[in-house]
């Protein structure tokens, strides 16, 4: 995080000098529009750009003159996810960043990218909205990193009438609550109550939507309490219990077709099983998806453990305290709950070599 942040000054001092491209002044959005263009040195030939509400839309930029071009028709500020093809097919070499993206505006992305140091050379500028876009995701930065809200405090009072102190409410709502009503207070009301109000009460639900799912991370499985037992179908449409699976170690992986995460950690996963399947049991538990995407999605990744569906009415993920994607749940032949852990975890696989080791 120290390294972005650093990475982000040096940029923005290369800009102030006159070494990296246009102005804000110089550049002007479209009503109804927004545009994206990349600069990006040492990148791909082709990016996809998703927006955050629909990852299904894969919008492909082909690289032209050095450059990336993007326009959409847009009524509302959304999100978009720039990555490459390697990233998603779990190749090395790729990389992926986010850009806020607001009606009527456009921004300029440049800078250096690879795996190695993903985007941390990138400098934002544009039309109005990001003007100040740099100097606020730093200051998101701060706040993430140290958990304390007053470098985002302070660019506010800065810039009250700055749209670009959006970006600062979901992080100060999430790491630093107690000071969201004081940041909200700083805003100028025409910033507060503007264009990008229903963008701000958006953010103001996501961080207490997001408080609310650490505090119920806290309530997961305990320690050795037994696992419920529940029966769902498998590939083959046949009833599997969780019970029948008793007599070694069993791990739950909840998961889903459309989950990035869960997707880039099956190699991992894979090898791993093939280390200890004589010890171990995987049970893949899949989640809010089709059963044809499911099916698909375990043959594509030629997944070699036992899998269930989920369907949409069960209240499984309830009964489990599934919080985020993907959580793997440690359970021992006895049926009780060795251990969870939520997300991509390197941890998961240091407890696997620490728990075979010692049986």
């Amino acid at each position: 995080m120290k390294r972005l942040t650093l990475s982000r000054m040096l940029a923005a001092i290369l800009f102030l000098s006159g070494t990296i491209g246009m102005s804000a002044q110089e550049m002007k959005g479209v009503d109804g529009q927004w545009s994206f263009t990349g600069k990006l040195t040492n990148s791909a030939d082709t990016l996809y750009i998703i927006p955050t509400d629909n990852l299904k839309q894969l919008n492909e930029m082909v690289k032209t003159n050095g450059e990336f071009r993007f326009s959409t028709p847009l009524s509302q500020t959304n999100v978009y996810f720039i990555v490459t093809p390697s990233l998603i097919r779990n190749e090395p070499g790729g990389f992926s960043f986010f850009v806020t993206a607001v009606p009527g505006e456009a921004v300029v992305a440049e800078g250096f990218c690879d795996e190695e140091k993903p985007c941390t050379g990138l400098y934002f500028s544009g039309s109005k909205f990001y003007q100040y876009y740099n100097e606020a995701t730093i200051a998101s930065e701060k706040v993430v990193e140290s958990e304390n809200a007053q470098a985002a405090l302070d660019f506010v009072k800065a810039h009250p009438d700055s749209e670009s102190a959006v970006l600062l409410v979901s992080s100060v709502g999430c790491f630093s609550p107690d000071n969201l009503n004081e940041l909200l207070s700083l805003m100028s009301p025409d910033l507060r109550n503007g264009r990008l109000k229903s963008y701000i009460d958006k953010e103001i639900a996501y961080s207490k939507e997001y408080l609310k799912q650490m505090e119920l991370e806290g309530k997961s499985l305990s320690m050795g309490s037994m696992a419920p037992d529940f029966t769902l179908n498998d590939l083959s449409g046949n009833p599997l219990s969780l019970s029948s699976l008793r007599g070694k170690y069993l791990v739950l992986d909840f998961w889903g077709s459309w989950c990035g995460w869960c997707i880039k950690g099956f190699p991992k996963m894979k090898e791993y099983y093939a280390k200890y399947k004589d010890k171990m049991e995987i049970l893949g538990v899949d989640c809010n998806d089709t059963v044809e995407k499911w099916k698909k999605a375990v043959s594509n990744n030629e997944l070699p453990w036992k899998h269930v569906y989920v369907p949409r009415d069960s209240k499984l993920t309830s009964d489990y305290m599934i919080t985020g994607f993907p959580t793997k749940i440690i359970i021992s032949p006895e049926g009780k709950v060795v251990m969870t852990i939520i997300g991509e975890d390197p941890q998961f696989y240091e407890i696997l070599d620490k728990l075979f080791s010692e049986n």
